[in-house]
């Protein structure tokens, strides 16, 4: 996971269980509760499933919320949701295609 806290604009990220407990993360800068983070997350992802399926648009591959200068995103790993915070410095399009790439070792670290 410290590969993606290398990628300019990122803040941290973790990996948060679908029962809204944190796996693991490395969050720089402080100020962010990793529990809270890890709550808010799986009501989020949980929100967008939902919706997805209502509209009968398939499964949420990687959920992306922006902000004034932040981003979140959140991609689906099975059994855990990965979870990348960045502000507005980073190119969202390196970090998706990292979390693309990276998900199956992500997963397998599990």
């Amino acid at each position: 996971m410290t590969e993606f806290t290398r990628i300019e604009g990122v803040r941290g990220c973790a990996v948060i269980g679908k029962d809204g407990f944190v796996i693991e993360n490395v969050l720089m800068g402080g100020g962010i509760d990793p529990d809270a983070l890890a709550a808010m997350v799986t009501t989020l992802y949980g929100t967008a499933d939902r919706l997805g399926g209502e509209l009968k648009l398939g499964d949420v591959d990687i959920a992306i919320i922006e902000y004034a200068n932040n981003y979140v995103l959140v991609q689906d790993l099975g059994e855990a949701l990965f979870t990348v915070l960045a502000d507005k410095r980073a190119i969202l399009g390196r970090i998706r295609f990292e979390m693309k790439r990276q998900r199956d070792r992500v997963r397998a670290a599990l």
